[in-house]
Order: structure tokens, then C-alpha cells, then sequence
């Protein structure tokens, strides 16, 4: 069984998007969304470390019609775990957020993080109070998961155990002229 990757998870779950709004974290996640599948409703949370999940929580909460998926890092998430208790206390059903857990910070230099030693962040999740959640490690429990993130009911929180491979895709992305675009498409919707 060979691990997922990053690139191969997130074109995945780009062949599968339809109308969605996709918030991505700053360095790879977006750098890897841009290259594979860029739209106007993609939102780069470029220089936002740790701000990812509150951003699409509040475009979650600010439009209930749309269904925001957030494409986190582990590193990222673990610098605002309050996020956690404010997505459960807020509860927006059409919220999902999807972390990347390599277990390293990618962007600083590959330090690892918490996930690679003995903290959950489903566990931890679920411990701020959102039910609903799993854990993925092979492509079947990937299709399952994405499944479930197009059609469930949120807050979701997904897991995506991937490998620790570098981000290997051109960077091109006019982050100055992109947030006005992204703006511009989410009020279109």
C-alpha cells in the first residue's frame, strides 16, 4: 500500500468539485491547488498561517447556501486550535474542513509537529465538540471521505494522513490580483 500524497489527495479531491468554495492554507495546500485545478471559487489564504479553518468558517457562516471546504495543514491547524471550539459552537452544516496531516511543518523547513508523535487532531476535534469526523489513510477511505465531504451534513472534519514529499509544482499565482477574483466569484454564486 503505497502512503498518499498531497498532489494525488488534492487532485482527487479537485476532479470532484462541482460549485464548492475551497479555502486553501497558506504554502502547499494552495501552491498544490493553483497548479492542479485553480478556479475563481478557491480561496489562498497566502500569509494567513493558522487562520485557514477561521476563514471558511466565516464564509461558512456568512453564506449558509455554499458549502466551504477548507484545506488545512497540520502545522497550521495546530497554531489555532481554537478554531476547533468555535466551528463546534458555531455548527454550520454546510462546513468541512480537511487537514493535510504530513506530520511536518512543510513551509518552515520540516520540523515535525505534534501529529507525529502522539496528538489526534480528530481526537482533538472531537474533544472541542464536533461529532462528526474520520480518519484517512488509503485511497478507498479517500473516496469514501470525499463522498461524504460533497454530500454530509457539517461540521466535518476529515483527517487525511499524507506523506511528507515536497511541494514539486510551478508557483505562478498573482496573490495580490486573486483575493479580488475570488471576492468577486463567491458574491456570483
Amino acid at each position: 500500500m503505497s502512503p498518499l500524497t498531497r498532489l494525488g489527495v488534492t487532485r482527487y479531491l479537485a476532479s470532484r468539485l462541482t460549485r464548492e468554495v475551497v479555502v486553501a492554507n497558506l504554502g502547499s495546500a494552495s501552491l498544490d491547488l493553483y497548479a492542479i485545478a485553480d478556479r475563481p471559487l478557491n480561496c489562498y489564504t497566502f500569509g494567513a498561517m493558522g487562520q485557514c479553518s477561521s476563514i471558511g468558517l466565516g464564509i461558512a457562516v456568512a453564506r449558509p447556501d455554499v458549502r466551504v471546504i477548507c484545506l488545512d495543514g497540520d502545522g497550521s491547524l495546530l497554531m489555532n486550535l481554537g478554531s476547533l471550539c468555535t466551528i463546534a459552537a458555531e455548527a454550520p452544516r454546510n462546513f468541512v474542513l480537511m487537514v493535510w496531516d504530513n506530520e511536518v511543518h512543510q513551509t518552515t523547513g520540516g520540523q515535525p509537529t505534534a501529529t507525529a508523535r502522539k496528538a489526534s487532531l480528530l481526537g482533538i476535534a472531537r474533544g472541542a465538540g464536533i461529532d462528526r469526523g474520520l480518519e484517512v489513510r488509503t485511497q478507498a477511505e479517500l473516496e469514501h471521505a470525499v463522498d461524504r465531504v460533497l454530500t454530509e451534513d457539517g461540521p466535518l472534519v476529515v483527517v487525511v494522513k499524507i506523506d511528507k514529499g515536497p511541494t514539486t509544482v510551478p508557483f505562478d499565482l498573482d496573490v495580490i490580483a486573486q483575493p479580488a477574483s475570488f471576492r468577486r466569484a463567491l458574491a456570483a454564486v
